[in-house]
């Protein structure tokens, strides 16, 4: 039964009315002491119990700060004892809160235009820098990425993981505009539900948002034991609203003594590798930094560069402890393939090395593509665990690497290919379906002949039988779903279909298969994108299916490609029309057969199987504010007996240059005579070079 007090709120239990009327009035100073808050659920009733109980210390001592212009606004009526920032400025946080905030901004632009605002300001040195003094100054704000963490790739579904790197400084949710509300709420009650010996001290040592962000994410419902705390689940860049805790992050404030307050990382770089424009990489001068963050609890490095490895030295001995006891410290891979990483520290120590290796991109366990490697490092004082400071690096998305059997860097493309299938970005989508259809359907085209080498029979009937399964409900929601009369049966036929899907793309293909049916549908893919001589061996073929495509586009974006290949070095179009290879077939090289993967990838999303597949032909996405794009690609050069790098040549526009070791350009091949080159942007907007001029001499003459 519920109770309504006189202020109107409703209160779940005879004890929480009591509570609340225990301490609306004190006695003879007639002062009205107010709840924490209003909320009638649980967490509200438990705050307000231990508030009138002196165990809780409320808020007082807070501030709420809006920056969206009450576009997502807290109900903050529901916090009575809160502070309220009065002002009127929107976008980012831009200035440090001598009081403890808590804020949020539920403003962003689109992807392609400058991006969430986390991204906006983290692209930035300045911003991280900034954002690292919020952090240690009681300030913590919450944004929305909107379309910088969804799956997808150029904005087909959506643009994958887009943010450059990955900072405890601020909390980031996953979508757009309202999300950001049940992290406020969520750290509100957590903040309040501190004893109040222990909230005065956070606050005086600057510690609020760094314990804040420990509990959160031990909280967190995907961190099942403890050692998940050490891992991507606890520490991913954007964080999913409907997994957040609230009770149990009250509970864990509110048993926290000034004795069990979690220790702070603190981070400094002592030495690592330093890398130089023209020589390592290639940019505007002045523009785009390779060092995006330089913070005690944040460090950031965009691997632009072409050295084997990336060396740091990292120093942890300023890391803050209140408590007398002796920490343990520990590094973590958040993200990233271990094989990349190398973490070499001493027991006790208080320095470590990290090694760290350029890597291809990566599915996270979202099923999101990221191209960042995350680090954390955490501090134990035996009573709590810190939260973490985070290393990253940053590989750029339209660049890839290739190294050599001895780990030097072989060879490095500026311009790749989006490397997505084009395949639904949800396993509930009707497409899956008709994904089944397609690749069980027999005839005597290219098509099927590939499927039928590809595949057992077992396997394409077995894609066939879970087709004809699903094809009822397909039928039945394909009659209603644009009939406005019927948009609810259409929405409960989509939502059984969808059900229906994902448990078949989840089931063998066969029986005694080893393969489900979604790892059956990425093998056909993968084979066929594999196979590198495809389009040679079948150029007629294909030439005709693209001028039939469902697709419009088709032709122009299989020329499109080629031209990319052929402008690289890697394809040559002879007199007559066809297409070869530059290089024999056998002696392809890794960045070769993964540049004719691209263009496998656009035949079979644009060719092969059009009405199924939908994809971005385009290179793959990167924002402008991190590179300028190259139409190049590098190719090392070795001293066959030293090992020492010699130098690359160049392939673009169809031509080779040469370059020593130093970046500078040999005009007349690797013997010749090196010459300084100039970076700059062409008209076009792409990146270009130029030797630069011997400087005029400078001649004296006499009166």
């Amino acid at each position: 039964m519920q109770r309504c007090c006189d202020n109107g709120s409703v209160l779940t239990s005879p004890t929480a009315c009591l509570n609340l009327l225990a301490f609306l009035t004190l006695g003879l100073s007639s002062v009205v002491a107010q709840p924490v808050t209003t909320r009638t659920d649980k967490v509200a009733e438990l705050l307000n119990d231990w508030f009138a109980k002196g165990t809780a210390a409320g808020l007082q001592a807070i501030t709420y700060e809006n920056r969206d212009g009450q576009h997502s606004p807290l109900n903050t009526a529901q916090y009575p004892q809160l502070q309220v920032f009065k002002g009127d400025e929107k976008g980012a946080a831009t200035h440090l809160r001598s009081q403890p905030t808590l804020g949020n901004c539920s403003m962003s632009s689109g992807a392609t235009q400058m991006g969430c605002l986390p991204r906006i300001i983290t692209m930035d040195p300045g911003g991280n820098l900034f954002l690292a003094k919020q952090y240690l100054s009681n300030n913590l704000f919450i944004y929305p990425e909107h379309q910088d963490y969804d799956i997808g790739a150029n904005g087909v579904g959506g643009y994958g993981d887009l943010l450059p790197i990955n900072t405890p400084c601020l909390l980031i949710s996953q979508g757009s505009s309202f999300t950001d509300q049940p992290f406020l709420k969520a750290l509100l009650s957590t903040t309040a539900a501190f004893p109040p010996d222990t909230q005065k001290l956070l606050i005086e040592k600057r510690l609020l948002m760094p314990t804040l962000q420990s509990i959160f994410r031990r909280s967190n419902k995907v961190v099942q034991t403890s050692e998940d705390y050490f891992t991507g689940k606890a520490h991913p860049p954007v964080f999913d609203g409907t997994q957040i805790d609230e009770e149990k992050m009250v509970r864990i404030a509110h048993e926290m003594t000034p004795a069990k307050i979690p220790p702070i990382v603190l981070l400094r770089v002592i030495e690592e590798s330093k890398i130089e424009p023209g020589k390592n990489f290639f940019e505007l001068a002045g523009s785009h930094p390779w060092q995006l963050s330089d913070t005690p609890v944040s460090i950031a490095r965009i691997l632009r560069g072409n050295e084997a490895e990336h060396t740091m030295h990292i120093g942890f001995d300023q890391t803050v402890n209140l408590v007398k006891a002796p920490l343990k410290m520990r590094a973590a891979v958040l993200q990233g393939d271990p094989r990349f990483v190398r973490i070499e520290s001493e027991p006790g120590g208080d320095v470590m090395r990290l090694r760290i290796r350029w890597e291809p991109p990566l599915i996270a366990s979202t099923g999101i593509r990221s191209h960042r490697i995350d680090i954390g490092i955490f501090a134990d004082n035996g009573s709590s665990i810190s939260a973490p400071a985070i290393i990253s690096f940053y590989m750029l998305p339209n660049e890839m690497h290739f190294y050599d059997e001895k780990g030097r860097v072989s060879e490095i493309h500026y311009q790749t290919h989006n490397p997505d299938f084009g395949l639904p970005v949800t396993d509930t989508d009707p497409r899956w379906a008709k994904i089944l259809l397609a690749f069980s359907m027999k005839d005597t085209n290219l098509r099927s002949r590939l499927l039928e080498q590809i595949l057992t029979p077992a396997e394409r009937s077995g894609l066939q039988q879970h087709y004809l399964v699903l094809k009822p409900l397909l039928d039945a929601f394909s009659v209603v779903e644009n009939d406005d009369k019927r948009k609810d049966t259409a929405a409960q036929l989509r939502g059984k279909l969808g059900e229906s899907i994902s448990a078949a793309l989840k089931k063998p293909v066969a029986e005694k298969s080893d393969l489900t049916v979604r790892a059956t549908i990425d093998k056909v893919l993968n084979s066929i994108a594999n196979f590198h001589p495809f389009y040679l061996g079948s150029q007629r073929e294909l030439d005709a299916l693209a001028t039939t495509s469902s697709k419009s586009t088709a032709v122009a974006d299989v020329r499109a490609e080629l031209h990319r290949l052929i402008m690289q070095g890697v394809l040559v179009e002879q007199a007559s029309g066809q297409i070869d290879t530059m290089s024999p077939p056998e002696k392809l090289s890794l960045g070769e057969r993964y540049m004719l993967r691209g263009l496998n990838t656009t035949l079979l999303s644009q060719v092969l199987f059009p009405d199924v597949l939908e994809r971005s032909t385009a290179p793959a996405y990167v924002s402008p504010r991190l590179t300028t794009p190259k139409q190049w690609r590098d190719v090392y050069r070795y001293d066959p007996s030293s090992g020492e790098l010699q130098g690359w040549i160049r392939y673009a526009d169809a031509r080779i240059a040469n370059f020593d070791a130093e970046g500078r350009l040999l005009p007349d091949g690797p013997k010749g005579k090196a010459v300084p080159v100039l970076y700059l942007m062409n008209e076009k907007g792409l990146l270009t070079w130029r030797a630069q001029p011997a400087p005029t001499p400078v001649s004296s003459s006499s009166k």
